[in-house]
């Protein structure tokens, strides 16, 4: 889509994209900051309330903009912004939850997520004997870990039985790093699942709690050297999906709704929207 200074980066997620601006990120504007603030004093229950009851109102009006006719996308601006999360489910969603779950029996034992718990809980189910929160945002109290990714020495060792890692790598400078501090926090035969973004726009400004900046696509080739340096390319399963359809969709901000199931599902391995890796440990390293 961090108690001590971290630098792990989660999720680039709908939830936070935008949640502070700080000194060195690109400013808002006096009364977005202001705004940003004064959230803090609503309860945090309340809070979530509120933000499902106008995200549900938002999603109402997909009736009157939805696309069918397709020839309103010949334009040189999306036709959303924001991946169009104010009118449904964002596209690379879709395949971000396939490969999970193709690979949910591998979510089991001590299962560590970035920003929060939904896949987990969600694919692991009871096979998830214990549950940890990876987030550099202070303002995520549910979080549980906080590690910078980029400093492997620091990470524990040989402490999850699986790590979901679901669209992190892009917003952290040193990948490499990251990619071998999970490696690291990984059991023997313990199972990471990444997913990476291949075609998608830029997300601008501060991401995560007004830090951290996109900085990498990838592609299924480029995943499976970046991973096969750390855990041998024995060790892992690349899986691409999208299709051109599905591509040019997600650029416009076009939602899964908007899509059949069958338009969604085509795979064309030239057209790789989303990425997604299987990797797993088998030295005690």
């Amino acid at each position: 889509m961090s108690k001590c200074r971290i630098t792990l980066t989660p999720c680039a997620s709908r939830e936070n994209k935008n949640i502070l601006h700080r000194s060195g990120q690109r400013p808002g504007t006096a009364y977005e900051v202001r705004l940003s603030k004064l959230k803090y004093l609503v309860p945090k229950r309340l809070r979530r309330w509120l933000n499902r009851q106008r995200q549900a109102a938002r999603r109402e009006f997909l009736v009157f903009d939805r696309v069918t006719d397709w020839s309103v996308l010949r334009r040189v601006r999306p036709y959303r912004p924001d991946f169009g999360v104010a009118r449904g489910e964002p596209i690379d969603r879709f395949y971000i939850e396939k490969f999970l779950a193709t690979y949910q029996e591998s979510i089991r034992g001590r299962v560590a997520e970035i920003e929060n718990d939904q896949y987990t809980r969600r694919f692991g189910g009871g096979r998830v004997e214990h549950s940890d929160i990876l987030d550099l945002n202070e303002q995520n109290e549910r979080r549980t870990m906080t590690i910078d990714l980029t400093k492997t020495i620091a990470a524990p060792q040989n402490a999850f039985d699986c790590i979901i890692c679901t669209q992190t790598l892009l917003v952290i400078e040193d990948y490499a790093a990251a990619v071998r501090s999970l490696y690291k926090m990984l059991r023997p035969a313990g199972v990471l699942l990444v997913t990476v973004p291949g075609i998608s726009q830029i997300v601008r400004g501060g991401m995560i709690g007004g830090v951290g900046e996109d900085w990498w696509r990838f592609t299924g080739r480029s995943a499976h050297l970046i991973f096969s340096q750390v855990f041998s390319a024995e060790n892992i399963v690349v899986q691409t999906y999208g299709n051109v359809l599905a591509a040019t969709a997600f650029l416009h901000g076009l939602v899964q709704e908007e899509l059949t199931r069958e338009e969604l599902e085509y795979n064309d391995p030239d057209y790789e929207v989303t990425i997604g890796v299987k990797a797993i440990k088998r030295s005690a390293g």
